[in-house]
Parts: structure tokens; C-alpha cells; sequence
């Protein structure tokens, strides 16, 4: 079990979380949803030990694999050099490469935003986490390209805990087992 209690973030004068409360069970998929500047990458950030909470209580796994709203890659490695920068074991990633449809072989600087995306959910998922977190992670994505990518990611998670934050209702239904309005 993984818990935020109580949490409350400003910014300057800016009030983003108030006493905001998140359990998340083992195994469990949640999204969180909610309109931009209401505080969904700030509750990420938290979670990831990049911001403080001003009050509150946190208690979540340290070891935790993201995709971020940007694709954070090294662009003049290849695909499968990106998603080995976290987990060495080339045939787990070969094989997420493979099922995203990305040339492994193939240079990062060298490809579409559609596929960078894929290497960045290549990379997060070859690693096996106690929480993963894709913000935003189907961004960009085609229709086709994102029913596949769910799927992916739907295998490669399951039994384990993970928050998608997403903007599209489909997507949180598809993905969650409970969705958090933010």
C-alpha cells in the first residue's frame, strides 16, 4: 500500500493541493484526471521525491520507473540503448521494442515523435518496478499506435501498482481499476 494524507503544495501564493489524499493498493491501476494546472505532475513529482509536500504525510516505493510528459532520450543512442539505460537485459527490451513496433537498431535522433514516445514507454516498462507512472504517456500517438501501446502496457504492469495520468476518459477507463478526479 502506498499512501499521500493530507497533502497540501503551493507555489508563491498559488495554492495547487489541498489536503489531497491518494491510497494505492498493491496491484492496483489508477488514473488521475483533471484539467491542466490542477495539480496531476505536482502529485507525480511528490510521489518521485522531486518536490516536498509543504504538510502532509507520504509513504510510497522508492523504486519506481516513469514515462514523462517529455520523452527524455539520449538522441544519438539507438532505440534499444535507451530503454537499456535502466535494465541491462537486451531481450526484455528488444522484445518491448519489438511488440511497440520500433527498430531497435534504429537512432533516436532519426525518428518520429510517435516513435520516440515508444522507446520512452520501451525504457520505462523493461524495468520491473514497484510503481510505474506514465504522465501523459500516449501523447502523440495514433489511434491505432495507442490501442497497441495500452496493451502493452497493460501486460507489462499487471499485478503491479501504477498511476496513468491522462487528459482522455477513454484512455483512464481502459487503464484503471479506479479513476481520481484531481
Amino acid at each position: 500500500m502506498m499512501r499521500l494524507k493530507s497533502i497540501c503544495k503551493s507555489f508563491g501564493d498559488i495554492e495547487v493541493l489541498k489536503d489531497f489524499n491518494l491510497n494505492i493498493a498493491e496491484g492496483e491501476h489508477i488514473a488521475i484526471m483533471g484539467k491542466s494546472g490542477k495539480g496531476k505532475t505536482t502529485v507525480l513529482n511528490i510521489i518521485m521525491g522531486f518536490e516536498v509536500p509543504d504538510s502532509g504525510f507520504v509513504e510510497v516505493t522508492k523504486d519506481i520507473s516513469t514515462v514523462f510528459q517529455e520523452n527524455r532520450l539520449c538522441e544519438d543512442f539507438f532505440a534499444i540503448s535507451n530503454v537499456c539505460l535502466l535494465k541491462k537485459n537486451k531481450s526484455i527490451a528488444k522484445k518491448i521494442l519489438d511488440r511497440l513496433g520500433i527498430d531497435s537498431t534504429q537512432k533516436v535522433k532519426t525518428m518520429s515523435g510517435g516513435q520516440k514516445r515508444r522507446v520512452a514507454l520501451a525504457r520505462c516498462l523493461a524495468r520491473n518496478a514497484g510503481l510505474y507512472i506514465f504522465d501523459e504517456a500516449l501523447k502523440g500517438l495514433d489511434d491505432k499506435t495507442k490501442a497497441v501501446a495500452m496493451d502493452v502496457i497493460k501486460e507489462y504492469t499487471k499485478g503491479r501498482s501504477a498511476i496513468f495520468i491522462t487528459h482522455d476518459i477513454n484512455e483512464a477507463k481502459e487503464f484503471a481499476d479506479r479513476i481520481v478526479e484531481i
